[in-house]
């Protein structure tokens, strides 16, 4: 019973497709297996890649960021070295900002 559903499905269906021609598939066939050098590059050119967005953006942020960081992180070194100075007093070396803080530190207290 099923097979003679099919059959009639199948005839209705010729029937009704009988006017409508398709007429590109040489195009389509020559798209989809090509034989020169050219139309192979040209078919690997026009294939549709799906990229995942989300793991993108997080792996470009992450890098972004630990290059900003590192780059923060050796420029704050070099400029807090280069501003500060070495002074020797009493045949001991100290760094300038630390000896005036210790020093008014000291005073402060024996003011007091």
């Amino acid at each position: 019973m099923q097979h003679k559903e099919k059959l009639a499905v199948k005839e209705r269906l010729d029937h009704e497709l009988k006017d409508f021609h398709f007429t590109g598939s040489e195009k389509v066939i020559q798209k989809s297996h090509p034989k020169s050098f050219a139309d192979k590059i040209s078919s690997f050119w026009n294939k549709e890649i799906e990229l995942p967005v989300l793991p993108i953006v997080v792996a470009a942020t992450l890098i972004f960021s630990t290059i900003s960081l590192k780059d923060d992180l050796n420029s704050e070194v070099t400029t807090t070295q280069a501003e500060r100075e070495i002074i020797q007093i009493a045949g001991y070396t100290y760094w300038k900002d630390d000896y005036e803080r210790a020093v008014k530190e000291h005073e402060n207290k024996s003011e007091n």
